[in-house]
């Protein structure tokens, strides 16, 4: 028979894997939004239903809300069990993958300046995912149903 891990590497393991979901839903949610969005036509030239029409019908625009909805569905159970100050620097990540996305999927130039941008946040990911993700003992009686 094969041990299962302690709690607490379950825990990291399980983490790992929110927010790597969280971070590639964000990322690739966004790319397809951008994407779907830069087809639409010019607001002011279809008006309020002629635009409903064109974003229901536009085939980035639905699915990326969707992958969208994945990525809140992460976050929201990281947050569960995990500090708020521990995910949300983590999450941010996909600003790296988001940032690799523009520029190889959407042609976007990305100068220097905003490279080093992107190094600054993988620095504070790097940092903050060396802490623990949960600095609370037990959950506050705020959160017991």
């Amino acid at each position: 028979m094969i041990r299962t891990k302690a709690p607490a590497d379950r825990l990291v393991i399980k983490t790992a894997i929110f927010v790597a979901i969280a971070v590639f839903a964000n990322s690739f949610g966004n790319l397809m939004l951008a994407i779907g969005m830069n087809r639409m036509p010019d607001f002011a030239q279809v008006g309020i239903p002629g635009y409903l029409l064109h974003l229901l019908a536009n085939p980035f625009v639905l699915p990326g809300a969707l992958v969208m909805a994945v990525f809140t569905l992460a976050q929201l159970s990281l947050f569960s069990w995990a500090d708020l100050s521990f995910v949300v620097p983590c999450v941010a990540s996909s600003y790296v993958v988001t940032t690799l996305l523009s520029e190889f999927i959407l042609e976007e130039p990305v100068h220097v300046q905003r490279w080093l941008g992107v190094l600054l946040i993988v620095a504070g990911v790097a940092l903050v995912a060396r802490t623990p993700e949960n600095t609370k003992d037990e959950p506050s009686e705020v959160h017991r149903s």
